[in-house]
């Protein structure tokens, strides 16, 4: 692919926004850090990573989350990477801290200054095929191949397919350790005092927030909002996805790929469905203004009787079961998977396998040091101390192998507060070999929720599905993609709030607009996409 050099920026932006990131860590030592053979430079791939040359310089993006008392780039876990992964192969290991709100443009004005540091990484996939379009970024293919085994092992073919457009492996792809998206929640102590089930069925949800509504068991003297959800432009569908994808019809793989839920058979009618709910007053009449504080406020003031949210998020610390309990003792968010299709799937969207993208610019000299990084860290020890620094400060026991009884960083002294998820950057969560122990280990960071974590991410996962990896970018995605998703909120809104007499009308007009206005170009090269790629 030819380089295409990137538009220049102006002086004064990128002195601005690269002052404060261009850095070096001191490449000190820390001593008394022990992990079993890591810590002892007794590495599996060590002799492989042997480098008996000058040393070089690597330098590795770092997200800097702002925690109080702790320098990103220069703290007691790069030390520790200076120590294990630099020293022996000869490489000054330097971390360039990226401000983790400012993620994309701060690597977009790093790429096209030539400043980048030799691995970079973003969540947005645009990006990516934006920089591999413009010949932004190194080939990958083979380096990983000869230089890598045991990362090509521990991420594996379909999951580096994440990081392959026109057959060139552009970027490694992290580790995505939890995969589950949604889940829908009910309150259990108002389903009790209504002497209700369950909801097992969409009909069921539908028949219980009609309950909800016309019985109050919450004694809110006609307050009461039975389900609650809010506009979220990024994600339209993201509080409603399970209730409304319970109308689709089966399509085949090719239209599952091609086409824009407002045109999936079914999809009308789970529209339809939401706009009778809000006619009758079973949906916060305020979510179309709503930029999700009035929905957290509908459940943490003990307003809603149900959401569809982060299979996690009634659970989290501090966060809406904890601040329930102030306003109602008994309220009780309880998981529920009562959307279920003709053919009796639950059907709902997890998340792709991949989380972060992680790429290499084409500038930089040290492209194959920077594979061998990211090979060092697939040692299953090495990513464990990464992952949960040192027994006795960071955690104080283990289960079965598995950290208890963490630290949180507020807890620590500066020196020893940590960043374990961004300095582990083949993976996007904790690791510990399988799904089951994952879960097992995620449900700690949730006391007193533990059963209720393991629940919704079981019921997040019932007959969940992604989208498989389409090995080319849609450019006409991309072009149309700001002018769609503003069509997307009109659409969803309008024909939610609409009168039911006038929702035919409403929904075909918008939808048809919304194919004109670049919709109908995007499902055309799509669907051409997919049959390359099966042929």
């Amino acid at each position: 692919m030819k380089r295409i050099f990137f538009k220049a920026l102006g002086f004064v932006l990128l002195v601005m926004l690269l002052g404060s990131t261009i850095g070096c860590s001191s490449g000190g030592i820390e001593e008394g850090d022990k992990v079993g053979k890591a810590n002892n430079g007794e590495l599996s791939q060590q002799s492989d990573l042997k480098n008996n040359g000058p040393q070089v310089e690597l330098k590795v993006a770092v997200f800097d989350r702002g925690t109080a008392g702790y320098v990103a780039e220069n703290n007691f876990q790069t030390r520790w990477i200076q120590e294990k992964f630099g020293n022996p192969n000869n490489i000054k290991v330097t971390f360039v801290p990226i401000p983790r709100s400012q993620e994309v443009d701060k690597l977009k004005v790093l790429m096209a200054s030539n400043q980048a540091p030799d691995i970079c990484f973003t969540y947005n996939g645009d990006v990516v095929v934006d920089f591999a379009k413009n010949g932004g970024l190194t080939d990958l293919t083979e380096l990983v191949d000869k230089n890598a085994p045991n990362l090509k092992k521990f991420l594996g073919g379909d999951l580096l397919n994440f990081g392959r457009w026109d057959n060139v492996q552009y970027a490694v792809p992290a580790k995505r350790v939890m995969v589950a998206a949604e889940s829908t929640f009910i309150r259990k102590d108002w389903l009790d005092k209504l002497g209700l089930p369950v909801p097992k069925t969409t009909q069921d949800f539908y028949n219980t927030m009609k309950a909800f509504k016309e019985k109050d068991p919450g004694k809110l003297g006609g307050k009461v909002i039975p389900f609650t959800f809010a506009v979220d432009p990024n994600n339209i569908f993201w509080g409603v996805h399970p209730l409304v994808d319970s109308f689709k019809e089966k399509i085949s793989d090719e239209d599952t790929f091609s086409l824009p839920n407002w045109v999936v058979p079914g999809f009308k009618e789970g529209m339809r469905f939401l706009n009778k709910m809000n006619n009758e007053g079973l949906i916060d009449p305020k979510f179309a203004i709503d930029n999700g504080k009035q929905n957290d406020d509908n459940i943490t003031q003990g307003l809603a009787g149900a959401f569809i949210h982060t299979f996690d998020l009634a659970y989290r610390s501090g966060n809406l079961s904890d601040k329930l309990k102030t306003v109602a003792p008994d309220g009780q968010y309880v998981p529920i998977d009562p959307f279920v299709n003709k053919e009796g799937k639950h059907l709902k969207m997890k998340f792709n396998p991949n989380g972060l993208f992680i790429i290499v610019p084409k500038t930089s000299q040290r492209a194959v040091e920077a594979i061998k990084y990211l090979e060092w860290m697939s040692d299953p020890e090495v990513l464990f101390y990464l992952q949960n620094g040192e027994k006795g400060t960071h955690y104080l026991d283990e289960k079965d192998g598995i950290p208890v009884n963490v630290v949180p960083n507020d807890k620590l002294a500066d020196d020893k507060k940590a960043n374990f998820i961004d300095l582990s950057i083949i993976v996007n969560g904790k690791e510990f070999g399988s799904e089951e122990r994952n879960v097992e280990a995620a449900s700690y960071g949730y006391p007193g929720y533990e059963e209720l974590y393991k629940q919704a991410y079981s019921a997040a996962m019932n007959d969940a599905t992604f989208l498989p990896h389409l090995d080319r970018a849609i450019e006409s995605k991309a072009k149309y993609s700001k002018v769609l998703a503003e069509k997307d909120v009109e659409i969803f809104i309008k024909s939610i709030t609409c009168k039911p007499s006038e929702f035919d009308q409403t929904y075909d007009s918008l939808v048809s607009q919304y194919l004109k206005a670049g919709g109908q170009e995007v499902i055309d090269e799509t669907r051409a996409a997919y049959k390359a790629m099966k042929k």
